[in-house]
């Protein structure tokens, strides 16, 4: 990474800039600083990417800026139109070898003026009353910019022009397990650049993955549109020069822009089916040994991203969600009678601890007996402040628990919707798994467990006591954490139980939202039990 400073800026972080080729200031990883009064503008020059981070009189060296700096970039990435799979990776790319000079990139005055007066001119159109966040800001300034994007030979918006970036720059791959079978799909022939070779290749996966539907039970109906969105997802990946093998997070971008290539305004009940195809596809190349579970995992979660992100800006899916929430708290209401009679008065003491951290993070919760699994899991992801915009999976000594729409079909997943808190006995301990990249694990234990009067009202959950202030998401995982912390020692800091207790709660509210709100367009399925 490459950060122009001015001399007053060198100045505070006590840094002498470096004389770099004037090639690398036009790089992926070059930025330019410019401070307006309590702002910090970090640009990068050829994204023109703005990053926001305030109160720069605080730092006094440049440790605590990079610090404070990455913080706001990954809370930056969680919001663009980017797979959050590869946040780590761009993460990891960026803050490399960091290095500041004096020179600066020809455009990059042009298009930090424009933010400067955007976020502090006369003129700016910044709602300051609402009280924008870093992350806001930068989006609403990003918003005044466009960029001639060479590989598109038109002008980009600073989103897309980052978006293509990610996209032909990252890549997550699959791992096959290859054998006789299955080695056919990508080595057709001796040459692997051939596009006939490519064409070829594509076109045994359609004729197996027939073969695959039909012997499943699959009306005609239903095959022809797994095959046709399939046939379409090759064609969007062969125009990147990738193939489904080579970019598992390429379903985000392929849903994200699906109705801007068609031309067409995609509904709700289409967008629906082609979530369902990709699913059926991913499962396919999993029975094939194309796909490792993990894969899979990767897999669906781009899809659940690229429908919620699409989601988001579409009024037309407005009702569809109102359907799937009330739903939701039907369900909710008929499990919840379900189990109240046998669990619903037990109590539940539980310890949870971040895995590979030290010094030790970790939570105490009471739980009541019924609470379902996936409850479960949001009450404790919360606490540890996670954003919710990963996969997570909960597992105990037999089965891995997962939301339905991760069902790979083999015998040792169950749904964490059909099972409980009540099932398990002092002394059982459970692993819950949060972001497949960051790999964030916390050990849950049961430490005790009590039986209240059926005469007394079930108490609500209480977290009751614990050590470190959270996670930090796409920091890279524990790893990430253990290095922030030595610049921000508030992160290892006691827990303050009694002013957490209501801000955790808002979380775990938020978290199942966010959840509900990434598998609306498995509604359907779920409500007619379709696989």
């Amino acid at each position: 990474m490459i950060i122009t400073v001015e001399n007053s800026v060198a100045q505070n972080l006590h840094i002498n800039p470096r004389t770099i080729n004037e090639a690398q200031l036009t790089s992926p990883d070059a930025w330019t600083i410019r401070t307006s009064g309590d702002f910090m503008i970090v640009m990068n020059n050829l994204l023109a990417l703005p990053v926001i981070v305030r109160h720069p009189q605080r730092f006094t060296d440049s440790r605590s800026f990079i610090t404070a700096f990455k913080r706001e970039f990954l809370q930056l990435m969680e919001q663009m139109p980017i797979p959050h799979a590869k946040i780590g990776m761009i993460r990891n790319a960026q803050f490399q070898d960091i290095r500041f000079t004096s020179q600066q990139a020809a455009t990059a005055p042009q298009h930090l003026q424009t933010y400067q007066n955007v976020l502090i001119g006369p003129n700016s159109a910044i709602d300051w009353d609402s009280h924008p966040s870093n992350v806001e800001l930068a989006l609403q300034l990003a918003g005044q910019t466009e960029i001639y994007d060479p590989a598109e030979d038109d002008g980009q918006s600073v989103q897309k022009l980052l978006e293509n970036y990610v996209m032909r720059n990252f890549s997550l791959p699959a791992h096959p397990t290859l054998n006789e079978h299955n080695r056919n799909y990508r080595y057709y022939s001796r040459s692997l650049n051939d596009v006939m070779n490519a064409v070829a290749v594509d076109e045994r996966l359609l004729k197996d993955y027939r073969q695959y539907l039909q012997n499943r039970g699959k009306n005609d109906q239903v095959i022809d549109r797994d095959l046709d969105v399939t046939d379409d997802y090759f064609s969007f990946c062969d125009g990147y020069d990738k193939t489904i093998f080579d970019d598992l997070a390429l379903a985000y971008n392929y849903l994200l822009n699906y109705a801007a290539a068609s031309e067409t305004r995609v509904t709700a009940s289409q967008l629906r089916d082609k979530c369902m195809a990709l699913r059926d596809l991913g499962r396919f190349m999993c029975y094939q040994r194309l796909f490792s579970v993990e894969d899979f995992e990767r897999f669906i979660q781009a899809i659940n991203q690229g429908a919620s992100d699409l989601i988001t800006t579409d009024r037309d899916y407005y009702f569809q969600r109102l359907l799937f929430n009330v739903h939701n708290q039907v369900q909710d209401q008929r499990d919840a009678l379900a189990v109240a009679r046998h669990r619903s008065h037990q109590r539940y003491k539980l310890t949870v601890t971040l895995k590979d951290y030290q010094p030790t993070m970790w939570r105490q919760f009471e739980f009541g007996g019924d609470i379902r699994l996936d409850s479960l899991c949001y009450q404790i992801l919360a606490s540890f402040r996670a954003n919710g915009h990963h996969l997570f999976k909960l597992q105990d000594q037999k089965l891995d628990y997962q939301l339905p729409i991760m069902d790979v079909g083999r015998g040792t997943q169950a749904s964490l919707l059909d099972h409980w808190l009540g099932e398990y006995h002092v002394g059982d301990e459970l692993l819950l798994t949060y972001d497949f990249g960051d790999c964030w694990c916390f050990k849950i234990k049961v430490e005790m467990i009590t039986t209240e009067s059926r005469m007394r009202t079930p108490g609500t959950a209480k977290l009751l006591a614990g050590s470190g202030q959270g996670i930090i998401d796409s920091i890279g995982g524990t790893t990430g954490l253990t290095e922030v912390a030595k610049d921000d020692p508030t992160i290892d800091q006691s827990l303050v139980v009694n002013e957490e207790q209501a801000a955790w709660l808002k979380r775990v509210d938020q978290l199942k939202k966010s959840y509900r709100r990434s598998n609306v367009i498995f509604f359907t399925s779920l409500r007619n039990g379709l696989q």
